[in-house]
């Protein structure tokens, strides 16, 4: 019986040891990066991303290929969401098509 509980504080021993250098290790940790300010999120527009980057409206890049535009998804509402939209041969703005539905009232 006393072989039995000295094993089990020798276990509850271990166990906090490593719980002690485990929480020591979390606290040792390097410098956090912060990607992203807080203030830029609150006061900044829409932005569009691409490879880690932000880019705000107007900007062109080449896309696999592709040459894109960070423009309003829906150009006809006022504070509409920014995406990357394809441009084509004369640097015009290609939407994308909106599915037809059937309305039934």
């Amino acid at each position: 019986m006393q072989r039995l509980n000295m094993r089990i504080l020798y276990t509850i021993g271990l166990c906090f040891v490593c719980f002690i250098y485990s929480v020591n290790s979390f606290g040792n940790n390097s410098k956090t990066i912060l990607l992203l300010n807080p203030q830029d999120a609150i006061t900044q527009q829409s932005v569009c991303w691409f490879d880690d980057k932000r880019y705000s409206e107007g900007a062109v890049i080449v896309m696999a290929n592709l040459k894109v535009i960070c423009a309003a998804k829906k150009p006809h509402h006022n504070n509409s969401a920014l995406s990357w939209l394809m441009l084509d041969d004369k640097n015009e703005i290609i939407y994308p098509k909106t599915p037809k539905t059937i309305r039934v009232n």
